[in-house]
């Protein structure tokens, strides 16, 4: 079997790349655009995904105010970085700054998407919404999921 989701801890070198986890560059590599994500992440994606979500933007009825601040925040600050041959992207300045990444990060892969966030940063994102975990989990039934059957 194989997840098409996952996560790996990484380290953002002194020239300001990450190393993208071996078993996610398959999906990953050649030219891939980042951006900044929701929470204070990048998100990097691939050319054909990017289409999709500037697809989704421009053929979305969202006020104008909304509009112009996910233009501002998402579609405007996106780049073009590349995959190199040890498997890193650069991530710029801007980018950096935006989701505090300094050392040690963490690569999350969802389906289509990678979000790259700081270690540390992550764990409090996750700690602060525990209870909202928590509470979502219990909706799944999750002692019904894990019992054998």
């Amino acid at each position: 079997m194989e997840l098409t989701r996952g996560s790996s801890e990484s380290t953002l070198d002194d020239k300001g790349r990450v190393s993208i986890p071996v078993r996610f560059r398959e999906y990953f590599q050649g030219e891939l655009i980042i951006t900044r994500g929701m929470e204070h992440c990048a998100w990097v994606m691939t050319p054909a995904v990017w289409d999709r979500f500037e697809q989704a933007f421009y053929n979305s009825a969202l006020p104008q105010e909304e509009r112009l601040l996910l233009e501002d925040k998402h579609l405007n600050q996106a780049q073009v970085v590349e995959l190199d041959k040890a498997g890193r992207i650069a991530i710029p300045p801007i980018i950096r700054k935006y989701a505090n990444l300094t050392k040690d990060c963490i690569v999350i892969r969802d389906e289509n998407r990678l979000s790259i966030w700081d270690s540390a940063a992550f764990e409090t994102y996750l700690a602060d919404r525990d209870e909202f975990a928590r509470a979502a989990m219990n909706k799944l039934g999750s002692q019904d999921i894990f019992r054998a059957k």
